[in-house]
């Protein structure tokens, strides 16, 4: 019953994942400009920089050892990005933003979005609120980042490719987007890492998400969850996009 339970949330997250927003389709079709670009990176940074502690919440609560380790082992990777010979996976996406003209240091000080401070309390609540079950942070956000379906436009071209191929970044400036939800087409854009990611979280579910309230509790944090992001994604887009702007192209003097 339990494994049929996490199916149906993986469903879930297909059925809204980030590629069914018009954002994300918008730079994934090779048109977004500066503008929407770095308020992409501004407002995304601040819940990417969250993540660690997010997951820390959840993994400070488990008693099974080996998903603890896998939890503590991810935790790890996000914040060093030793198992993948990389760096701290936000200093990525701060590389990132600086290829799109944004000054990293200029990041924790920028006014927030209502909906991008939505998204931040509800997943503080839902991972770090010990008053909460952690089924709840367990589905509504780590499954949700960690099992997001591959970012690809129609012709399977993935972020990280559109990063390279149609906006031009340097290799430093798309390295995030390598290990999340991202890769070349052989790996059907998905990397290594977040498959084994995912794999824990399923078995928190499967193991502890085993009641019909837990499951109603889960379920209705997931759904909260997705149309907080949603919203997110839209205000982004609403507010920092106009086609008639230049499309954004990488220039050596934009950083």
């Amino acid at each position: 019953m339990s494994e049929q339970f996490v199916a149906e949330l993986e469903e879930r997250i297909q059925a809204r994942r980030k590629t069914t927003s018009p954002l994300y389709q918008t730079i994934l079709a090779g048109k977004a400009t500066e503008r929407l670009l770095r308020t992409f990176v501004e407002q995304r940074w601040p819940i990417k920089s969250w993540w660690t502690r997010n997951l820390t919440g959840i993994a400070c609560r488990m008693d099974d050892l080996d998903i603890r380790r896998s939890l503590i082992e991810n935790a790890y990777e996000e914040e060093f990005g030793a198992l993948s010979n990389s760096k701290r996976h936000v200093e990525t996406f701060e590389d990132f933003g600086r290829a799109v003209g944004v000054d990293p240091a200029s990041l924790p000080n920028l006014e927030l979005f209502p909906e991008t401070v939505a998204v931040i309390e509800h997943n503080k609540n839902a991972c770090n609120n010990t008053n909460v079950h952690f089924t709840e942070g367990t589905t509504s956000v780590l499954l949700l980042m960690e099992g997001q379906p591959p970012i690809t436009d129609k012709a399977g071209n993935s972020m990280m490719a559109v990063m390279r191929d149609a906006y031009g970044l340097p290799e430093w400036g798309y390295e995030f987007f390598k290990h999340h939800a991202s890769n070349d087409g052989d790996q059907d854009g998905v990397s290594e890492l977040e498959d084994e990611h995912t794999e824990p979280l399923r078995a928190i579910l499967t193991r502890y998400c085993d009641t019909p309230e837990l499951q109603d509790r889960a379920r209705a944090s997931l759904e909260r969850a997705i149309e907080l992001r949603h919203a997110h994604f839209d205000a982004i887009l609403e507010r920092a996009y106009d086609p008639s702007e230049p499309v954004f192209r990488y220039r050596a003097d934009t950083v």
